[in-house]
């Protein structure tokens, strides 16, 4: 018995079931995509850094842009998908280049495809040899016969699609995907609710719960914690069904760029909503990130708009350094960080005040909004 996996549309993240459908599990999630996105945005900045500067008007406007690579909607580029597909040696090569027209091998003889128009992202995949349209927006997955499959490319392209085949990381050779799920417990790999039988795609049937030993897996907790409709949540410390573990990564990500997250705030949202909020606290998160890495010169004493900080680096040592207080708070991590060169990939936390109290929530405020002129900071690796 072969069974196929459909995740249904959730917010904007078709890539992310792009993704899932073409591997045939629930392998990402929108913070780990957000993640590579936000590795991406960094590298490209570094590109132009090295190119022309942080001065330079191009620099600038890169900056003011935002992430080229995801918006706060989900919608990723199709960088973070050749990214995320890395991790299992494939990429995606677009069915017009020279390459894929020079290789001369058949469409039906492709493992898979990604399709992709005004946002949209979908997969279309060959399951235990039949062509299978995984786009989230279907109710169910449909066959697509090898006949048929090349009519049906080109009627997308025709259509305004681009159309990426999926190979090998050489991107010389067929992908190979992973396997189909082809015994029950597999079924694991992915939401319940997202698994069909294909013989009972064959036969025209609708439903997809019909018999299904883990219908009741995957329906644990919303993202705010609460009970869904007519179930109870989970309580579980274990790994969870997808939904928790989602919730877990949600709250996570936005408690690193915010300083802590109480899951209450999150009861009167939707589920796009909260995702929204996630993925733009992981944007934010990587600007942070971008400010930590530009550190400003120090401004001469005489300077009006310079102001001394009193700093003990992590490695004990005791400095007095000028910021201009329109700098953000993430650029005096970034010198401690650069001044003490000790942290080894470890986190590093700033406290100020009495009783101290660390400032990571301040870091996107100013140093004069965040009230630290003249302050004494402690920092420590952790």
């Amino acid at each position: 018995m072969v069974w196929i996996y459909h995740e249904r549309q959730a917010a904007a993240l078709c890539g992310q079931h792009s993704l899932n459908n073409l591997l045939q599990r629930s392998q990402f999630d929108p913070v780990y995509l957000s993640d590579i996105a936000r590795t991406l945005d960094q590298k490209e900045l570094q590109v132009i850094k090295d190119a022309s500067g942080v001065d330079s008007e191009d620099y600038r406007s890169r900056v003011r842009e935002g992430s080229g690579n995801v918006d706060a909607s989900g919608n990723f580029s199709i960088e973070v998908l050749r990214s995320a597909l890395q991790t299992f040696n494939l990429t995606l090569v677009s069915y017009m280049s020279e390459a894929i027209k020079k290789s001369g091998v058949d469409l039906t003889m492709r493992s898979g495809f990604i399709l992709n128009r005004d946002h949209h992202w979908f997969a279309i995949r060959q399951i235990n040899s039949r062509f299978w349209n995984l786009n989230s927006m279907l109710p169910q997955p449909e066959t697509i016969s090898h006949f048929k499959l090349a009519a049906e490319v080109e009627a997308y392209i025709n259509a305004g699609y681009s159309v990426f085949c999926c190979l090998d990381g050489e991107g010389d050779q067929n992908g190979a995907l992973p396997d189909p799920a082809v015994e029950e417990w597999e079924c694991e790999r992915g939401v319940a609710s997202y698994w069909w039988k294909e013989e009972d795609l064959l036969k025209g049937k609708s439903s997809n719960y019909e018999g299904h030993a883990w219908r009741n897996v995957g329906e644990g907790m919303r993202l705010d914690g609460k009970a869904p409709a007519g179930g109870q949540a989970s309580s579980g410390d274990g790994g969870g069904s997808e939904d928790e573990q989602l919730q877990k990564a949600l709250l996570a990500s936005m408690g690193e760029s915010s300083g802590s997250v109480d899951p209450s705030q999150l009861q009167n949202m939707s589920e796009e909503e909260q995702l929204r909020l996630a993925i733009s606290a992981s944007m934010q998160s990587s600007e942070v990130d971008k400010e930590e890495e530009e550190v400003e010169d120090e401004p001469a004493e005489d300077d009006p708009a310079a102001v001394k900080l009193q700093i003990r680096l992590p490695n004990g040592t005791r400095v007095v350094r000028r910021f201009k207080e329109t700098e953000v708070v993430a650029k005096i991590y970034g010198y401690v960080k650069k001044e003490d060169g000790t942290g080894g990939g470890k986190a590093l936390e700033l406290r100020a005040g009495f009783p101290p109290k660390s400032i990571a929530s301040m870091k996107t405020q100013t140093i004069k909004e965040a009230g630290l002129k003249g302050e004494s900071l402690n920092g420590r690796w952790t």
